[in-house]
C-alpha cells in the first residue's frame, strides 16, 4: 500500500478559533475524511481520527497511544498534575502500602456506601423539584444532585453542596485551560492561575474533611486517614489523601450533572416518551429495580450519552509510528479520537442527530461506534457506575413528575457548547408538575 501524506485542515485563524472544536472537527472530517491533521495554531497540530476502524485499532493497540503529556494534555495527564504524586515517591512507600490496604476495604464497601449517597441525593432532588415553583433551571438542580450523589461517600459532609460544586467547576476550568492553551502557556502548569485555584480547593476540601471525621464514619477519607501514622505532618497527610480522594472523585463524578440535564431536557420535548416511561415505571421502586428491568429508561440514559458523550474528544500521543487509512502517523504525534463524531455518524446510526429514547431497545451492532467515556477496563467500570446513577435519577423523577420545557425557555440555550464538557449555552428552564394533586414524591422504600 502506498503511504499517503495526511491532509491538513488549517484552523489557526480567528474565525475557526471562535466557532470551536465541535464545528472545526465536523468541517475537517467532511472535507478530508477519517484522518486529517487539524492545525490549531502555528505550534499545534493534531491528527483527528473519526471512524470505528480507528477505534478498533485503538482497542487492539492501546500501547501505541499513550496518555502522557504532548502538545495537548490528555485527561489522565491533567489528572496526574492536579492531584500530585506524593504516594508514588520512593520515600513514601510505607504510606502507599498502608493506603492501598485501606482502599481494599473501600472497594469492598463501595457499592453499599455509594448507593446510600445516590438514594439520599435523588430524594433531595425530588424534594427540590417539588418546591421549585413554576419553572426551574436544570443546570442548578442537576449539578447539585451530582455533588450529593458522590461527594459524601468520599469527603463526608464537610463542605456545603454549593461550595463543593463551585470547587469542582474550578477543577473543570483547569482541565479546559490545559487542553486548549498552547504548549508554551501550559509548560509549567503549577504557574497557571487555574491550577492554583483547583489545587487550593482540593486541599481545602481535604483539610476540612480531615477535621470533621467522626468515629464510625463510613467514608473514603476516614479509612484513608486512619491508615496514615498519627504523627504524619498535616501537609503530608493532605498530599497523600489528595490523590486518593481526587482519583475517586474524578473517576466517579457525573460532571456537573450534565448527563442527567441532557436526558431530562430531551424527555421534556417528547411527551409520548415521558408517558411511555411512566407506564414502564408503574408499580416499581426506582431505587431497587435493576436497570435492565426498566429497558426504556435505560435506553434513554444510553441515548443521552450517545448524543452527549462525556469525552467528546480523547487525546493521546503515539508511542510509535502508526499506519491507518493508508496514512503514516509519526511517533510522538498528538492524536484525537472523536466520540462526538463517531456517535453522530450516519454510517453507524440511523438519524444520528435526533434524540431517540427507544434507540437502545435494540442494541447497536457495531460496539466500536459507542464510546462515551473512552475505552478500557476502568472505563467499563465508570460507564456502569454512571449509567446506574443516571438510571436511578431518571426513573425517580419520571415516576413522580411530568417535565416540559418552560414557556420562556430559549431553544438556543439547549445547543451544546464544548468547554471541557458538553454544556448548554445558557439557562435550561423546565416545568415539573406532579401527576396529581395528592401525589407526593416517592421516598426510599428500601434499606441500603
Amino acid at each position: 500500500m502506498t503511504v499517503q501524506t495526511l491532509p491538513v485542515f488549517d484552523a489557526s485563524s480567528e474565525f475557526y478559533q471562535n466557532i470551536g472544536l465541535l464545528k472545526v472537527a465536523e468541517m475537517a472530517m467532511r472535507k478530508h475524511g477519517d484522518a486529517v491533521v487539524i492545525r490549531a495554531s502555528d505550534v499545534r497540530d493534531m491528527v483527528l481520527l473519526t471512524s470505528t476502524e480507528a477505534v478498533r485499532y485503538w482497542k487492539s493497540h492501546q500501547g501505541h497511544f499513550l496518555t502522557e503529556m504532548g502538545e495537548i494534555a490528555s485527561n489522565a495527564a491533567i489528572t496526574q498534575i492536579i492531584l500530585g504524586d506524593a504516594l508514588e515517591q520512593p520515600e513514601n512507600a510505607a504510606l502507599w502500602d498502608s493506603t492501598r490496604k485501606a482502599l481494599g476495604v473501600v472497594n469492598r464497601n463501595w457499592e453499599k456506601w455509594s448507593e446510600r449517597s445516590l438514594v439520599t441525593a435523588t430524594n433531595k432532588l425530588l424534594a427540590d423539584i417539588a418546591s421549585a415553583g413554576p419553572s426551574v433551571d436544570l443546570r442548578g438542580l442537576c449539578s447539585i444532585w451530582s455533588v450529593r450523589a458522590l461527594v459524601p461517600t468520599l469527603f463526608g459532609e464537610s463542605l456545603p453542596d454549593v461550595e463543593m460544586r463551585e470547587g469542582l467547576m474550578q477543577i473543570e476550568q483547569f482541565y479546559y485551560a490545559m487542553s486548549t492553551q498552547d504548549a508554551d502557556e501550559t509548560k509549567v502548569p503549577s504557574d497557571m492561575p487555574e491550577f492554583t485555584a483547583a489545587r487550593d480547593f482540593l486541599d481545602r476540601a481535604t483539610g476540612l474533611a480531615m477535621d470533621n471525621i467522626k468515629p464510625g464514619d463510613e467514608t473514603v477519607i476516614a479509612l484513608a486517614l486512619a491508615a496514615l501514622p498519627e504523627d504524619t505532618p498535616r501537609n503530608m497527610k493532605i498530599d497523600c489523601l489528595r490523590p486518593t480522594l481526587g482519583r475517586w472523585l474524578l473517576e466517579k463524578l457525573n460532571i456537573d450533572g450534565l448527563a442527567l440535564l441532557w436526558a431530562l431536557t430531551h424527555i421534556a420535548q417528547d411527551e409520548t416518551l415521558g408517558d411511555d416511561m411512566r407506564a414502564e415505571l408503574q408499580d416499581t421502586d426506582p431505587f431497587v429495580t435493576h436497570d435492565l428491568d426498566t429497558p426504556l429508561s435505560f435506553s434513554v440514559v444510553q441515548e443521552c450519552l450517545r448524543m452527549y458523550p462525556e469525552l467528546p474528544f480523547i487525546y493521546r500521543i503515539t508511542s510509535q509510528p502508526v499506519e491507518l487509512f493508508g496514512h503514516q502517523i509519526p511517533e510522538r504525534t498528538t492524536v484525537v479520537f472523536a466520540p462526538w463524531l463517531v456517535q453522530r455518524d450516519p454510517r453507524y446510526w440511523d438519524k444520528p442527530n435526533s434524540f431517540d429514547g427507544k434507540r437502545f431497545l435494540t442494541p447497536n451492532e457495531d460496539k466500536s461506534a459507542y464510546l462515551p467515556f473512552g475505552i478500557g477496563p476502568r472505563v467499563r467500570t465508570r460507564t456502569s457506575f454512571l449509567q446506574h446513577q443516571l438510571s436511578v435519577a431518571v426513573r425517580a423523577v419520571m415516576q413522580n413528575f411530568n417535565v416540559q420545557l418552560a414557556a420562556d425557555a430559549k431553544r438556543g440555550n439547549i445547543r451544546p457548547i464544548l468547554r471541557s464538557t458538553l454544556a448548554p449555552r445558557g439557562e435550561v428552564s423546565v416545568s415539573f408538575t406532579e401527576h396529581s394533586e395528592t401525589d407526593v414524591p416517592q421516598k426510599m422504600t428500601s434499606t441500603v
